[in-house]
């Protein structure tokens, strides 16, 4: 027997200073633009206007996502506690961790920054023994457990390490049959939508995620398993006028 279980609404923090800046962000910690705020009421709107009153809040540890839950709480009622998952951090860039894109494209040549940027496969430089230090000196990760802080990522290891999340937490909390709410980053969402929807190495690979943008995902039950059965955003044009603004820019 199959039967609709349960919605799970997935959003890409507001623009943060360092995405305004154009910066390789990863496991930085910046706080929203004025944009990023807007983005982030803009997001509780289309939340609103579709009768959404999520029941759960899941957000990564860095306040970007936070600061998102905090703008969209004056527009639509959250719950009063949002459950902090550090498994939804951005992915950690590495050695380029802080620097320009633009720098590091015209550095490196334009297909060894694609590969860094893009791929599934690929991580980055790896961040000297002293930069994690400094990391795992400061918040939110001086509050997190040791896996945390890596020294570099690429696609997969997010895949890797936000796949127990889906399994052990997302997943069994479907099971209520409540909306739910997860503010992650563009890659810690697009590795969670390369598990839920089967994509393919290629396939997210050009995947982009815009900011401000919920993604309305519906699940059903079948065989007591819960299945993805569709993804869609509440306001499909304008994402996909935001994803094609991205993909010019290379995408995230």
């Amino acid at each position: 027997m199959t039967e609709p279980v349960a919605e799970v609404y997935l959003l890409r923090h507001g623009e943060s200073t360092a995405n305004a800046r154009g910066l390789f962000t990863g496991v930085l910690d910046p706080e929203l633009t004025e944009l990023g705020r807007d983005e982030a009421r803009r997001a509780a709107m289309l939340l609103a206007q579709a009768g959404v009153h999520p029941a759960r809040v899941f957000c990564s540890a860095l306040q970007r996502t936070t600061q998102t839950a905090q703008e969209m709480n004056a527009v639509i009622d959250l719950p009063p506690h949002l459950e902090i998952e550090w498994r939804l951090d951005e992915r950690n860039y590495g050695a380029l961790t802080g620097l320009s894109k633009t720098d590091v494209a015209r550095r490196a040549g334009q297909a060894r920054y694609r590969e860094w940027r893009r791929s599934y496969d690929a991580a980055p430089p790896p961040m000297s023994e002293a930069a994690m230090a400094r990391l795992r000196d400061r918040p939110p990760f001086n509050r997190l457990p040791a896996e945390a802080v890596t020294a570099t990522e690429s696609l997969a290891d997010v895949v890797r390490r936000i796949t127990p999340f889906l399994g052990d937490v997302l997943l069994p909390a479907l099971g209520a049959g409540r909306p739910i709410l997860v503010i992650a980053h563009g890659n810690s969402l697009r590795a969670l939508l390369f598990v839920l929807q089967q994509l393919t190495r290629e396939q997210v690979e050009q995947l982009n995620i815009p900011t401000g943008h919920p993604l309305r995902c519906r699940f059903e039950q079948s065989n007591g398993r819960f299945r993805l059965q569709s993804a869609t955003y509440l306001d499909p044009d304008a994402a996909a006028v935001a994803a094609d603004v991205l993909r010019s820019q290379g995408g995230t």
